[in-house]
C-alpha cells in the first residue's frame, strides 16, 4: 500500500491553519503555500508561509511543484481554482475541503448559505478534485447542528475542529484505494458572497432575517439597513413575535421597556447590536418612534 507523506497545503484563512497543526502533529511532512487573494493577515501572524502566491499558472510556480514531487495537494479554504496541467501532477491527485453538503452546496459560502437556508445542519465534504467546480467524487463527509444562537464565528470554530478529522480519514482512503463515492448530478449552485450581498431583505419572515444576520456577522461585515438616511450595520438580533399593525415593514420601533425592534414581513426582529448604535443614532435626529 502507497503511503501519503509530502504535502501541499493550499489555503488563505484559518481552516488551513488548524489543519496544519493537526498534519504536523500526525508526522506528514508539509509545504504551507498560501494565496495572497484575500489572504487572512491572522493567518500569517499565526505560522509563517513557505510560499504565497496570487498566479497558479506562472512558470516558475509550475517548476516548483514539478521539483517538489508532492504526494498529495490538500485545498483548504483556496480562493484560486486549479488548471488541468496541475490536477494530474500529485501522486493521489488534490483533495478540496468544502464546507458545505454536495451537491446541493456546490459554489462559494456554503456555511453562509447553509445558515441562511435554515438547514437543520451544517454538512461538510471532502472530495477529489476534477476539471468542473466541487463536482469531484466525494471521500468523506460529515455534518453536525445548525444550533441557532450560533453565528457564523461559532460555524465556522466548529468546522475547523471537524475538517482535521475528516481529512486524515481521506487520506487513509486514499492510500488503500477504496472506491469513492460519484456526486449525484445536480444544478444547484451557489454565488460567493461579497459585502453588497449583506443588505437586509425586510420583506421575509423574522426568523429568516434572523438567520441571515447571523449568517454574515462577524467575522465577515455584518448585514445591513438604511435608517436616518445612514447605512447601519446589525450584528446581533433576536426574533420577536411582535407585529404591530401601526408599524411598516422595514421600520423600527420600541416595546415600553424601551428595546429596539424592527418589523419583517412576518413578524419583527429585536436589535441588540448595531454599529452605529440605532438608539443613539434616532436620539442624535431626536426621532420619536412609535411604543407597542
Amino acid at each position: 500500500m502507497k503511503k501519503i507523506n509530502k504535502i501541499a497545503l493550499f489555503y488563505n484563512n484559518l481552516r488551513g491553519y488548524y489543519l496544519f497543526r493537526k498534519l504536523k502533529v500526525e508526522g506528514y511532512q508539509i509545504t504551507k503555500i498560501l494565496a495572497k487573494k484575500n489572504l487572512n493577515p491572522e493567518v500569517l501572524n499565526k505560522c509563517k508561509a513557505d510560499k504565497i502566491i496570487k498566479n497558479l499558472k506562472s512558470i516558475d510556480f509550475l517548476k516548483f511543484i514539478k521539483k517538489e514531487n508532492f504526494d498529495i495537494f490538500i485545498l483548504a479554504g483556496f480562493p484560486y481554482i486549479f488548471p488541468k496541467k496541475l490536477i494530474s501532477i500529485p501522486k493521489f491527485g488534490i483533495i478540496n475541503l468544502h464546507g458545505g453538503k454536495l451537491p446541493k452546496y456546490r459554489g462559494g459560502s456554503p456555511l453562509s448559505w447553509q445558515i441562511i437556508n435554515n438547514e437543520k445542519k451544517i454538512g461538510l465534504s471532502v472530495i477529489k478534485i476534477n476539471e468542473k467546480i466541487d463536482e469531484g467524487e466525494i471521500i468523506t463527509k460529515d455534518a453536525f447542528k445548525n444550533i441557532k444562537s450560533d453565528t457564523i464565528f461559532e460555524v465556522q470554530k466548529k468546522s475547523f475542529r471537524m475538517f482535521p478529522r475528516l481529512t486524515l480519514k481521506a487520506l487513509k482512503i486514499l492510500e488503500k484505494g477504496k472506491k469513492l463515492k460519484k456526486q449525484k448530478k445536480s444544478n444547484s449552485y451557489f454565488a460567493q458572497r461579497s459585502d453588497k450581498d449583506s443588505k437586509i431583505n425586510w420583506n421575509l419572515n423574522s426568523r429568516d432575517v434572523y438567520n441571515f444576520i447571523r449568517a454574515v456577522t462577524y467575522p465577515y461585515n455584518g448585514a445591513f439597513a438604511y435608517f436616518l438616511k445612514a447605512k447601519v450595520r446589525i450584528y446581533q438580533s433576536k426574533i420577536s413575535n411582535y407585529s404591530p399593525k401601526k408599524v411598516g415593514i422595514g421600520n423600527l420601533f420600541f416595546d415600553k421597556k424601551k428595546n429596539l425592534y424592527a418589523k419583517c414581513k412576518i413578524n419583527s426582529i429585536k436589535i441588540l447590536k448595531s454599529k452605529p448604535n440605532l438608539k443613539k443614532l434616532i436620539s442624535k435626529n431626536k426621532q420619536k418612534l412609535c411604543v407597542v
